[in-house]
């Protein structure tokens, strides 16, 4: 919550959807620091087409697979009504500022009352997200987006005054409050993690004048959204983009990739000047705050080492030669002269089934699932009985992937369900975050309910790990295994090898301009090129539009995120052998842990030391493993 302090980075916008397009999933994210709606996502860029079953049906499908919204609000007057009634109430909260630490009464008086109104406006987000997202061409719900978005900043400039006060308490005094078991176990997350925030605050005055740059600071992001959401013309849409490249024609793949590449090379170097104003952005901020780096400072929301951070770049950039085999595999057996960017998502075994109902998906996650037990098992009845899941695409309704979870309710996700395999693994990778967010909020106070991204990540994968662990276990013949092998490769190459990518290229640059040099667009295709040719390989042929790819990944406006995808799927991939071989008890008791502790901690405990390299090279063995077996599967 309180920009100033807790996460003292950026004030950013109610809702912002980011995607994370170069390896053809999309990943959003809301981000609400006073509310509990954690959405991450993933999608496969972006097979939304309806299916055929959909179309048949589709009022009597589409209500009994949407969204029952009405569980949040009635009606939009409804939501109006609540939202001036919250602004009338955040009143009571405001008049502990000056208060709030005389006593520890004060202090769990002030804290409860921010507890009840972060519910109502995580409640109040949620709605407005989720009404869009299925609305996305009505300016209504803009326009209520705006309307709270002045009521969330009153909001945050209350909670951000009360932190301030816990803030500036001497050690002795802070203490002195915390050493109060009842404050310490409901609250004692949230104060550290204000007080983490001690040494990087400046004078009120410089904290006043941040805080108000804020918006500004913010516009990177936004204009590249509008770019992306409104000025990008191509002639597919996200569904048949991602179809095209899978497509056995490699005239239709090569087309689909230059019209979705070449708006973003006709429009580099305005692409190019926002990303550095982005890195300029945060370093100015890290800066300014006395960080040594901007990688420091968004590192340190999570209680994160460096180390953990630059231990996954080394590790990974020093074993790509799995990675560059299997490169090396799909030209060998697509029988190609050269490899492109557009020859990279083309199955290179046919998939076994292309007709996947939502209905027969249900039944191949309970059975995959299975290993994590009977309370998991329940909460996936929950989500696909109590109408959690919005499945099938349509003409109003945003593409790829997200679970957003909502305090005293239950999560909800958005999927654009196809019929393939790839949608299966999308919905399990969401019902991890959905069983996560579940398990939390039933287990912990608010304060300790809301994961983090870095551990969500783990929830995520390790569905998707276990649903191929199962289905290449119990494939019938060699070419079922053989593709569903593929699956769990790529699964591991756009997760683990991909996202740290990513995060040397961020890392990269933001070093670059930290240190003084000149940055634009040509500079970050030549870095984006060189890592390219390092994570692909020699059999990978490089061409000036894939040198662009940076451009089209929407999550560098949200900076150093990235990297978690990359540690998630390797504890993901960890607690699935783990869970195969011991039970999944100490996975289960993770979940419910919420956000009670730091990340690593809770990983450490269960099992899973993301201080150590140990989960990353264990990946890298999986996969590296898997190929091997895909190679003696094909020469079958």
């Amino acid at each position: 919550m309180g920009k100033k302090l807790g996460k003292i980075v950026i004030c950013l916008s109610i809702s912002i959807i980011f995607s994370l397009a170069d390896n053809d999933k999309v990943y959003s994210q809301s981000i609400l620091e006073t509310s509990k709606a954690i959405i991450e996502s993933k999608n496969n860029e972006e097979k939304n087409q309806p299916s055929e079953e959909t179309k048949e049906k589709p009022k009597k499908r589409y209500v009994q697979t949407s969204w029952n919204i009405n569980a949040l609000y009635k009606s939009d007057e409804e939501w109006n009504k609540e939202l001036k009634d919250f602004s009338k109430d955040s009143k009571e909260l405001k008049n502990y500022i000056g208060k709030v630490t005389k006593s520890k009464t004060h202090l769990v008086f002030a804290l409860d009352i921010k507890e009840n109104l972060d519910i109502r406006m995580n409640k109040l987000c949620a709605y407005v997200k989720l009404k869009q997202d299925i609305n996305k061409n009505s300016y209504k719900y803009l326009n209520m987006n705006d309307t709270l978005d002045k009521v969330y900043r009153d909001y945050v400039s209350i909670c951000s005054d009360l932190e301030l006060e816990v803030l500036k308490l001497s050690n002795k005094e802070y203490k002195e409050i915390i050493s109060n078991n009842k404050i310490n176990k409901k609250y004692g997350m949230y104060l550290d993690n204000i007080r983490r925030s001690k040494k990087y605050y400046l004078d009120d005055k410089s904290e006043d004048l941040l805080e108000h740059v804020s918006p500004i600071a913010s516009l990177p992001g936004q204009v590249y959204e509008l770019f992306r959401n409104m000025d990008k013309k191509t002639n597919l849409n996200p569904s048949e983009y991602a179809s095209a490249l899978e497509s056995p024609d490699r005239a239709e793949r090569k087309s689909a990739y230059q019209g979705e590449f070449i708006p973003y090379n006709d429009n580099i170097n305005t692409l190019g000047g926002l990303l550095v104003g982005q890195v300029k952005k945060n370093a100015f901020y890290s800066n300014q705050r006395g960080y040594k780096s901007s990688l420091e400072m968004y590192l340190q929301s999570d209680d994160i080492n460096e180390k953990v951070y630059d231990k996954l770049i080394e590790t990974v950039s020093k074993n790509t030669s799995s990675l560059h085999k299997y490169v090396s595999l799909r030209k060998q057996v697509l029988n190609l002269d050269k490899l492109y960017y557009y020859d990279m998502f083309v199955p290179i075994v046919p998939p076994v089934d292309d007709d996947i109902t939502y209905e027969k998906a249900q039944g191949i996650i309970y059975s995959a699932l299975s290993p994590l037990g009977k309370e998991y098992g329940d909460i996936l009845y929950k989500a696909f009985n109590e109408r959690w899941v919005d499945v099938y695409s349509n003409e109003n309704k945003v593409s790829g992937a997200y679970c957003l979870s909502v305090y005293d309710n239950h999560p909800y996700i958005l999927t654009n369900y196809n019929n393939t395999l790839n949608s299966v693994s999308t919905l399990a990778h969401e019902l991890g975050h959905a069983a996560y967010e579940y398990m939390s909020s039933k287990n912990q106070n608010y304060f300790n309910s809301n994961p983090s991204i870095f551990t969500h990540e783990v929830a995520s994968t390790t569905n998707e790990a276990l649903l191929y662990e199962v289905l290449i276990k119990n494939a019938s013949n060699p070419k079922e295994k053989a593709y569903y092998i593929t699956q769990y490769l790529d699964l591991i190459k756009n997760t683990l090898y991909l996202q740290t990518m990513y995060a040397e290229f961020e890392k990269t640059i933001h070093e670059m301009v930290e240190k003084g040099e000149s940055v634009n667009s040509l500079v970050l295709d030549d870095v984006w090129g060189q890592l390219l040719k390092k994570y692909y390989g020699k059999d990978y042929e490089l061409d000036q539009l894939a040198k662009v790819g940076w451009s089209r990944i929407p999550h560098f406006y949200n900076s150093f995120y990235v990297y978690k995808y990359a540690t998630g799927c390797s504890a993901g991939v960890s607690f699935a052998q783990y869970i195969i071989s011991n039970g999944s008890d100490a996975y289960i008791n993770f979940l419910k842990q919420g956000s009670s502790d730091y990340p690593t901690k809770l990983l450490k405990e269960a099992g899973v030391d993301l201080t150590t390299t140990k989960p990353i090279e264990d990946t890298i063995k999986k996969f590296d493993s898997l190929v091997k077996e895909l190679e003696k599967t094909l020469s079958k």
